[in-house]
């Protein structure tokens, strides 16, 4: 075993291999989410307390170091839908800059979006104007074309949080270690 302090914190760890250092950083070798953050995938998600309008969300989630979270797939989708725990949620998607072209959060241009349109949608349909974002569906976690100034739960997500350390061969600490 080997210790180490930082300032006045003393810590038990146990001398690891050289296999360790590899080039993936430490934070997802190790996938840490801490609390409330709930760990899915290669990320850490959290649902909002409390229904926003799709800018309020967008911004909450920024404030939390996170990004609001657009589903790349159906496991996905139905595990946002579960953070949810019953209720409508928006998806990190809009065609605000471009009536019918939906752009997503973290999606790159000309790359393919994952959908999971109920059927009939999008139309543009709501008597509220035009209908440019989207939310997740409670009863059957289908997509629905809606006014981005309606209020619905959002989930945040955000990449893994480091709190370990690589060593080399002698067990000293690596230079990229997180701390």
């Amino acid at each position: 075993m080997f210790w180490w302090k930082v300032g006045n914190l003393v810590s038990l760890t146990i001398v690891l291999s050289d296999s360790l250092s590899s080039s993936t950083p430490c934070s997802r070798r190790h996938g840490l989410c801490t609390a409330p953050w709930k760990k899915w995938g290669g990320s850490c998600y959290l649902s909002t307390q409390k229904p926003l309008t799709y800018d309020d969300a967008r911004g909450a989630c920024r404030r939390l170091g996170a990004k609001m979270a657009a589903p790349r797939s159906d496991q996905e989708n139905d595990f946002l839908a579960s953070l949810a725990q019953g209720s409508d949620i928006w998806v990190a998607c809009t065609d605000r800059r471009q009536e019918g072209e939906w752009e997503c959060e973290g999606s790159q241009d000309g790359q393919g979006i994952y959908t999971n349109w109920k059927m009939g949608e999008p139309n543009n349909a709501g008597s509220e104007g035009s209908e440019d974002c989207i939310k997740i569906r409670r009863v059957d976690k289908k997509w629905n074309d809606i006014a981005c100034e309606r209020m619905f739960l959002a989930v945040c997500k955000r990449q893994f949080v480091g709190s370990c350390f690589t060593t080399n061969n002698e067990g000293r600490l690596e230079v990229d270690s997180c701390l």
